[in-house]
This record gives structure tokens, sequence and C-alpha cells, in this order.
């Protein structure tokens, strides 16, 4: 009633860092089709709601997402940044990769 549009953010990259459904990509994209239709049948009105990708938003502006991201990563140190891995309820020491990225993008965003 506001005039707004709420925006949900679809986060199949950061479920894929996370290790959700496996790893795998298909599936994880499969229950966020899934989820969209829990909250259609929930009554959600749709009119005014956007769902966005991560995936999809991410590579239509990779060329001024990826050098925010390393402005951001450039700013903190590997410990501090580790330590905000604990949203994703992994220890500090077994960490991959990706994992270690997954703060940097959620502040990207």
């Amino acid at each position: 009633s506001v005039g707004g549009t709420f925006v949900f953010w679809v986060a199949d990259w950061f479920a894929l860092m996370n290790d959700k459904m496996g790893g795998d990509l298909h599936k994880i994209q499969t229950v966020g089709k899934y989820l969209i239709e829990v909250w259609k049948a929930a009554g959600m009105d749709m009119e005014r709601v956007k769902f966005l990708w991560c995936a999809d938003e991410i590579s239509s502006k990779a060329a001024s997402y990826w050098p925010k991201m390393l402005d951001i990563a450039r700013c903190f140190d590997l410990d501090r940044i580790k330590k905000c891995c604990m949203i994703m309820a992994r220890a500090e020491n077994k960490l991959s990769g990706a994992q270690i990225l997954y703060p940097l993008m959620q502040c990207t965003d």
C-alpha cells in the first residue's frame, strides 16, 4: 500500500558455497524455485515482489561486483574474515576457499 517492491534475494551461490544440497547448484536452484512456489501458496501478494537469483545478478554485474568485493577483501585480514564465517556454522579451521569468500560476498551484496 506504500508503493514499494519487495526484493527477494534467492541466494543460490551462497547455498553452493555452504555445500547445501551436496553442493549441487542444479538441486539448489530447484529448491529455490520450490520455495518461491511455497511463498505463492502461502498467499504472498506477488504483484509487488521481485525474485532475484544471486547467480544471475552477480554474473550480470560482474564488472562492478568483483572489484567491489576485492576492495572489501583488502580491508580485512584472514583472521577477521574467518571469524565472520561463523554464520555458516563452520569451524574456522575447516573452511573451503569458497566459504572464506562467503562473508566478503555478503558484504558486497
